[in-house]
């Protein structure tokens, strides 16, 4: 199969022509493609607070072992926000921690961003209609024999076939968070909020103890229903952290405060 682009090697550009749901791509990718696993080495792959949980659950370790092993910590330059994304192998190709041989080996839990190559993603402010737009567009690198080549399909039928849409919905308000902090500008963010922001978007485990160990539920109401659903549940957790996080950082009245007591110390919004 001959390279269907005119890069070499390691050149990569990102097309710049934004692409809507609607718009049609070319793209298949799989063992028998010359280039087949060579997208899986010294990656910046961000993962998102959901990926963290699936691969997790599906490595059987806890939330600090996973990361300890396989994660190393970043700031996301626009926002200038605390995440993590998955540390590459210490080998010369710096490959992805999970490739075998074979390919991905844990292909049916592969992070969010995997799952979009060969396109990128974005969420626009529309400040006239005030709603959230979603842009995408195409990343094209030298070595990619893929592209170009098999049936034409629209991005939602792409999005659809990677399994994305459903992963992407109990995320919804992290990136919303994300977004906003983004069209902010280059503020100074107090520390305690960047310690806050990244404990709920990295380990459940430890926001869940923050929740019922501190002085959390001295300081918001919150109803014994969710309670009960967020000791065990680690995808409610999550969609109750994005939304103290709204409330904390943003003054989003989401999750209400009590009389707020002199000693505890009120956490100063972005």
């Amino acid at each position: 199969m001959e390279a269907l682009t005119n890069l070499r090697g390691l050149d990569k550009i990102i097309v710049p022509i934004r692409l809507s749901s609607k718009s049609k791509i070319k793209f298949q990718c799989y063992p028998g493609v010359p280039c087949f696993k060579l997208c899986c080495s010294n990656l910046f792959l961000p993962l998102t607070p959901y990926d963290i949980i699936r691969i997790r659950d599906k490595l059987g370790l806890s939330t600090d072992e996973f990361l300890l092993l396989y994660t190393e910590p970043f700031i996301l330059p626009k926002s200038g926000l605390p995440i993590v994304r998955l540390k590459m192998s210490d080998n010369e190709d710096k490959t992805c921690p999970f490739l075998g041989d074979g390919g991905c080996e844990i292909y049916e839990v592969r992070p969010l961003a995997c799952r979009y190559y060969p396109l990128g993603f974005g969420l626009f402010r529309n400040r006239d209609k005030r709603t959230n737009e979603e842009i995408y567009y195409l990343v094209k690198e030298g070595f990619c024999q893929g592209l170009e080549s098999g049936p034409e399909i629209t991005v939602e039928e792409y999005r659809k076939s990677q399994g994305i849409p459903e992963l992407e919905k109990p995320i919804k308000e992290w990136a919303e968070i994300i977004m906003k902090k983004e069209s902010l500008g280059p503020i100074e963010v107090p520390e305690k909020s960047l310690q806050l922001f990244f404990m709920v978007s990295s380990n459940p485990d430890r926001f869940r103890s923050f929740v019922f160990e501190s002085k959390f539920l001295d300081i918001f109401e919150v109803p014994e229903k969710t309670l009960e659903e967020i000791k065990k549940d680690d995808l409610k957790l999550l969609q109750f952290g994005f939304k103290w996080l709204k409330t904390v950082l943003f003054g989003e009245n989401l999750i209400k405060r009590r009389k707020v007591v002199s000693s505890v110390k009120k956490i100063k919004p972005f």
